[in-house]
C-alpha cells in the first residue's frame, strides 16, 4: 500500500468508514467493505487495485431503511495485506471513535474523498445553498479534515461534539462547499459515481446576484494569541493577516480576562 497514490489512499479512506478489519485466531481473519449495490462499481475498480486474491458477494436482507435493501461485499483475507493495513494505523474492530489519519505520508484529497464517501454527505439545503458535510466522531479525522479545508476556503472552523451524538460535524456553505468539492473530486479520480455527479453539480451552482456576500469571522487560536502577545500590534497585523484594530481589541480581552 503506497498511500502517496490516489486509489490507494482512496480506499484506506472508505476502509476505515464503510469497512471492517477483524482478527481471527491464528491467520484467520478478513477486511471486508459492504456499500448499497447501486455503488457496486467502485469495488470493483478497487478489487483491481488491490495485489491480493479479493471476492465480490451481493445479499439482500431488511435494514432501518428498507425491507429488501441489496448490497454488495468486498472481501480479502490475506493475512500481509491486512498486516500492513495495520501497520499503517488501520484499527481492527470496532473503530469509529479511535481512527486517525494515516502513519506515513499520504494523499490528502484522496484520503478524505475516502473518508467523504464513507461517513460524508454532500448537495444542497432545503434553500438551495451547495454544502459539504463530514460527520465522524474521530477527533484525529476531524481535526485533519478541518486543516485541509482551512488550506483550501483560508477559513477556520471551530470543532466540538454535538451534544446529542458526540460526534463533530463539519459543515462547509456555497462558494466554500465548492472549492472542497473541486479538490476532492477532480477528473478521473476514482470516487462513488453519485457522489462524483453531485459534486460536480455543488461546482456549478452560481451565487444569485442579489445575495450578498457575508465574511467569516476567524476564530482565534492559542498559538495566535501567544504571537501577538509578544510582537507589536502592527507585526502581529502583517503576520496574522488581520487589521490593527483586531489585533488590538483581542489583546485587550487577553489582558482583561488575566486580572
Amino acid at each position: 500500500m503506497d498511500l502517496t497514490d490516489p486509489v490507494h489512499a482512496y480506499l484506506y479512506g472508505l476502509i476505515q468508514t464503510d469497512g471492517h478489519l477483524s482478527q481471527g485466531t491464528g491467520n484467520k481473519g478478513k477486511l471486508q467493505i459492504e456499500i448499497s449495490q447501486k455503488d457496486a462499481d467502485v469495488l470493483v475498480r478497487l478489487a483491481s487495485a488491490i495485489p491480493y486474491y479479493s471476492r465480490l458477494s451481493t445479499r439482500t436482507r431488511s435494514t432501518n431503511f428498507s425491507p429488501k435493501h441489496t448490497s454488495v461485499t468486498l472481501r480479502v483475507c490475506a493475512k500481509e495485506f491486512r498486516d500492513e493495513l495495520v501497520s499503517l494505523g488501520m484499527k481492527v474492530g470496532r473503530k469509529s471513535e479511535t481512527i486517525d489519519v494515516p502513519r506515513c505520508e499520504f494523499s490528502p484529497a484522496d484520503y478524505f474523498r475516502g473518508v467523504m464517501d464513507g461517513d460524508g454527505s454532500l448537495g444542497f439545503t432545503s434553500n438551495g445553498f451547495p454544502f459539504l458535510s463530514l460527520c465522524t466522531a474521530s477527533e484525529g479525522v476531524a481535526v485533519a479534515y478541518e486543516s485541509f479545508t482551512r488550506a483550501i476556503t483560508g477559513k477556520e472552523k471551530r470543532l466540538s461534539r454535538n451534544a446529542r451524538d458526540r460526534v463533530f460535524n463539519h459543515v462547509v456553505f456555497k462558494e466554500d462547499a465548492q472549492a472542497v468539492a473541486a479538490a476532492l473530486y477532480y477528473e478521473g479520480c476514482v470516487a462513488i459515481a453519485r457522489k462524483k455527479q453531485m459534486a460536480l453539480a455543488v461546482q456549478a451552482w452560481r451565487r444569485p446576484q442579489s445575495m450578498r456576500r457575508v465574511l467569516r469571522r476567524k476564530f482565534w487560536t492559542d498559538e495566535q494569541d501567544g504571537y501577538i502577545l509578544t510582537h507589536t500590534i502592527e507585526e502581529s497585523a502583517v503576520a496574522l493577516q488581520r487589521t490593527a484594530r483586531s489585533v488590538k481589541m483581542r489583546l485587550w480581552r487577553l489582558r482583561g480576562s488575566n486580572k
